[in-house]
């Protein structure tokens, strides 16, 4: 497998657990799961946690909190880059989630071994966010960069075309 095929798997991990992926992403991504053992673990991790979540329930959202939460005014707030929102996002979700599991099974607390697993399981999932971010980050840039760049040329070679076209090569005495 190539890197930039670990890559896009390892970026498929989510989508996979929650079956979201069209039908040729999958069968790619069943494909990568033959050939890396890892990247099929990892699958099946993020889908016995989001059953393991399911299984927790909810509480109901208070009645017009979405609305309030809309009407706060954005104009004054300081602009933070949008590569921390989704990972904001799935820490919070971490967190709630290992909270919510605790009290669900009534643990009286990690041994010595436990707390070392769950750091460097801790520290595999912040290290996965980085990469993902990083990538995303990645993506967005060269996409924005480009099209940029596309539109540049463009404006450029219609200037050109209107410079030779409306001239027709010869000068005027004006």
């Amino acid at each position: 497998m190539t890197e930039l095929d670990r890559s896009w798997a390892e970026s498929q991990i989510e989508a996979m657990a929650e079956r979201s992926l069209t039908p040729e992403a999958e069968r790619r991504m069943l494909a990568a799961m033959d050939r890396d053992a890892g990247l099929k673990a990892r699958v099946g991790q993020a889908r016995a946690l989001r059953s393991a979540l399911r299984g927790l329930g909810g509480a109901p959202v208070p009645r017009g909190l979405w609305w309030r939460l809309w009407r706060i005014p954005t104009t004054n707030r300081p602009q933070r880059s949008a590569v921390w929102i989704p990972a904001a996002g799935v820490f919070a979700t971490a967190v709630v989630a290992v909270l919510g599991v605790s009290v669900f099974f009534g643990m009286q607390g990690p041994t010595a071994e436990e707390e070392a697993a769950a750091v460097r399981d801790f520290a595999i999932a912040m290290a996965y966010l980085q990469k993902s971010t990083l990538m995303a980050n990645n993506e967005i840039n060269d996409a924005v960069g480009s099209g940029v760049l596309d539109a540049l040329a463009m404006s450029r070679g219609v200037l050109d075309r209107t410079e030779i076209d409306g001239f027709n090569g010869e000068q005027s005495d004006d």
